[in-house]
């Protein structure tokens, strides 16, 4: 397992004011009859004349026993809602408002908008994620979430990352995955245990974690070194064989 900086929220800002498949880049997509109606943000206005697009997206809930270890690791909230949660990378949307173009299959541009979209938050979209609950008063005031976050195109205006989370919001703290990006299944045991040492890198002083820094580049800077001389002393002899003499 690897650890993931929080840079998911970006990578999601990023699809927009660019060319877009559909809300949700990357998934499956089926054609219906022309007219249809689709109950997501990719239904055509009323006068064209085109293939709608369905969205169908790979979504899946954590087991109950994982919901449960990652509940007594990390505690509940002020709401009664666990500190801690599994999402998979599919079915773990956010809000993203700016300006919008849909095309069709062909490439073709069927409309451009100004609005506020659901859309996967985190990549790699088949892995595991942990959130952690972070409280409203983590965003500031509602006041500045909207004056920080407004976009405004066309006379509309849209906040870009949604509305004020009046109850919090869980963001990203890991992602489950092999040392090569490899898929890693999710357990009760591995949840438990991500909870846990993310629980103590917070309660530990910035001294603490800057030691415990400190003596891991250290330790690898050591095993490194033996690991050259080994190669050096075992496949590399000194110059080969051949003569040499010092220098003064």
């Amino acid at each position: 397992m690897r650890f993931i900086p929080s840079t998911h929220e970006t990578t999601s800002l990023g699809r927009k004011n660019g060319v877009i498949d559909t809300p949700f880049s990357g998934t499956t997509m089926s054609f219906v009859a022309p007219q249809a109606r689709l109950a997501a943000d990719v239904a055509a206005p009323d006068n064209t004349n085109h293939l709608a697009i369905r969205i169908i997206r790979e979504q899946q809930e954590p087991p109950e026993a994982v919901r449960r270890r990652l509940e007594i690791a990390g505690g509940r909230n002020r709401f009664g809602e666990a500190n801690y949660r599994a999402v998979w990378g599919w079915s773990r949307l956010a809000w993203v408002g700016g300006k919008w173009e849909d095309r069709n299959s062909a490439g073709e541009l069927v409309r451009e908008c100004v609005e506020l979209r659901r859309v996967p938050k985190y990549e790699p979209h088949d892995r595991w994620h942990i959130e952690r609950w972070l409280p409203p008063e983590a965003y500031g005031a509602p006041r500045a979430w909207y004056a920080q976050t407004v976009e405004r195109d066309d006379g509309v205006s849209v906040p870009a990352l949604g509305p004020y989370p009046e109850r919090g919001e869980y963001e990203h703290c890991f992602t489950l995955e092999g040392p090569h990006g490899e898929f890693v299944q999710l357990t009760p045991t591995v949840a438990e245990y991500i909870a846990c040492a993310i629980e103590a890198g917070r309660r530990a002083s910035a001294g603490a974690r800057r030691q415990a820094i400190e003596q891991r580049e250290e330790r690898s800077e050591r095993d490194y070194d033996n690991w050259a001389w080994d190669v050096l002393d075992s496949g590399c002899p000194a110059f080969h064989g051949l003569p040499f003499v010092s220098c003064l």
